[in-house]
């Protein structure tokens, strides 16, 4: 285990020239410290808040392949998404997995089987390359037609008054928390510096060119300036301010003017499967995903105009709410009200592709606005809406530092060298061997979490829980989350206050199962360390 410390190193920070600081440490600025260490440039990383903290915390934890836009026949984009869902397969096998999918047929307009069938038989040629380099059980069967009686077999009480369906597959994060974690875990040990707490204030300047950025840290006060040859400006639905604070002006990246949402739903109905279901809204047609993960039910994303962040729940609430009817309206079995929510994933984002102002169906696209065309060669914005594609955008900033900085780094490597934390053997075998090892007497289900969670380092948990029987204990009765978590976050992953632990750490408040125990344990565990916050 890279041990990244309790304490920050602001020093180390404040006394360097990097090639590149990154500012933001969601999942795009995490790949973008993760590829350029790995180049051999050198590399800080800052945020203002926790890592992961921001759009990457808003998540239906689908690692799309490009059906979706094969739906609106962009086959470029389609490749695109079924490279990167590849490479998430191949360099983190244990947090992200096959995902069944069942589309629903009948008729002849958009939901005929024939014209859904066509659409099966087009990806699969698209994505005729999605395996390669995959591990056994992380495999992405072709797609097929379902009966009628097999949709209902898979999808009970939905899909009744339907003939048939389609089924193929996607991929699933087991944890977005996690994998952010081990992207920067993997940052770190190429020689990357990062600091969680610490806010770029202001710009640095030699004379006409950015240099850097004045700082603050927000735990215990410092100000400090970190410089570097070129900024890569991550902040995710920050970013424009970002930018307009270091360029010195407003309005030199265009804000994110949409609102996403993603619903999480007690239990799972006894369903395995994900699917669509078709909804309108104002007239337009498109479908929302139901995805089942971690006993629990997401449905999303919805998409609504929104031209700035809700400054309040009371705001926030009439989006929900209406996202909650359109839900009633297109699965009325289910009987969903507000009070079915367990758990609300909202945050700026770009609108969809296509259908400025609505709530339309389709990615947005990625988009890097490079300011050496407003004279400021030294700064790159990333507006990266989707986690899928996020590992892409990085490579992409990779090569412009690199050019830019006049560098002859080392080739991209990231789509295929697997994340320290990935364990070595299939995950399904490296399951079946820590079930069947010294385990401390951890339950099956603590076991398997575990190896799911941090791959590799599931020794090093179980040292822990040998040297501090302890640390085995469940925080909450009904989430295999363990103490010891806790305390490695604590002593090796920089979290810093209650909420680092609960939702940036672990899953227990992205599954919606922490309670006021969670928090008493998550400050027990932090006390030793340091001054504990909410």
């Amino acid at each position: 285990m890279v041990v990244w410390g309790v304490q920050r190193d602001l020093q180390a920070l404040a006394r360097s020239r990097f090639d590149v600081l990154v500012i933001g440490g969601g999942i795009v600025g995490a790949c973008v410290a993760r590829d350029a260490a790995l180049r051999g440039l050198s590399v800080a990383l800052v945020d203002r808040g926790d890592f992961g903290g921001g759009i990457s915390w808003n998540s239906l934890k689908i690692v799309h392949g490009g059906l979706r836009s094969l739906q609106g026949l962009d086959v470029r984009q389609a490749r695109q998404f079924v490279r990167e869902r590849r490479a998430w397969l191949t360099i983190a096998p244990h947090l992200v997995e096959p995902l069944a999918f069942v589309v629903p047929t009948r008729g002849s307009g958009r939901e005929s089987a024939l014209l859904v069938r066509a659409g099966l038989a087009l990806n699969d040629v698209v994505s005729s390359d999605r395996n390669s380099g995959i591990s056994l059980s992380r495999l992405l069967p072709p797609g097929r037609a379902l009966s009628a009686n097999e949709m209902r077999s898979l999808v009970p009480g939905v899909f009744d008054a339907y003939s048939g369906g389609a089924l193929f597959h996607d991929a699933q994060l087991y944890s977005a928390e996690r994998l952010v974690v081990a992207v920067l875990d993997d940052a770190v040990r190429a020689g990357a510096i990062i600091a969680n707490y610490v806010e770029a204030t202001a710009a640095l300047r030699d004379g006409a060119a950015l240099a850097g950025v004045s700082a603050v840290d927000h735990l215990g006060g410092e100000r400090l300036e970190l410089r570097a040859a070129m900024i890569v400006n991550a902040a995710g639905a920050g970013a424009a301010a970002v930018a307009d604070n270091l360029m010195g002006r407003v309005g030199s990246v265009r804000p994110m003017s949409g609102i996403a949402l993603n619903l999480m739903l007690e239990g799972d109905d006894g369903i395995s499967t994900a699917f669509a279901i078709p909804t309108s809204e104002e007239g337009r047609m498109r479908r929302l995903f139901v995805v089942p993960w971690r006993k629990r039910t997401l449905v999303g994303t919805a998409h609504y105009a929104c031209e700035r962040a809700p400054a309040s729940d009371a705001e926030l609430e009439l989006f929900v709410a209406r996202f909650v009817r359109e839900i009633a309206a297109a699965w009325p079995a289910r009987r969903i009200t507000r009070d079915s929510v367990l758990l609300v994933h909202a945050g700026m984002q770009p609108l969809p592709h296509g259908a400025p102002g609505t709530n339309a169906y389709g990615p947005p696209e990625h988009l890097i606005v490079d300011h050496a065309s407003d004279g400021v060669p030294q700064l790159l914005t990333a507006i990266g809406p989707k986690l899928t594609t996020s590992r892409a955008i990085a490579e992409q900033l990779a090569d412009i530092v690199c050019e830019r900085i006049g560098r002859s780094a080392k080739p991209c490597e990231t789509a295929t060298r697997m994340l320290a934390s990935a364990p070595a053997d299939d995950v399904a075998i490296a399951i079946e061997r820590a079930l069947g090892g010294d385990r401390s007497g951890l339950s099956d289900d603590v076991v398997t979490h575990l190896v799911r969670s941090y791959g590799a380092e599931f020794d090093s948990l179980i040292q822990m829980v040998r040297d501090n029987p302890a640390l085995g204990a469940l925080v909450e009765e009904d989430s295999p989350v363990i103490a010891a978590q806790f305390a490695r976050a604590v002593h090796g992953e920089m979290a810093m206050t209650v909420q680092d632990l609960i939702k940036r750490r672990t899953e227990l408040g992205s599954t919606a199962r922490a309670t006021a125990r969670a928090s008493v344990v998550a400050a027990e565990a932090l006390a030793p360390a340091v001054p504990v916050r909410n």
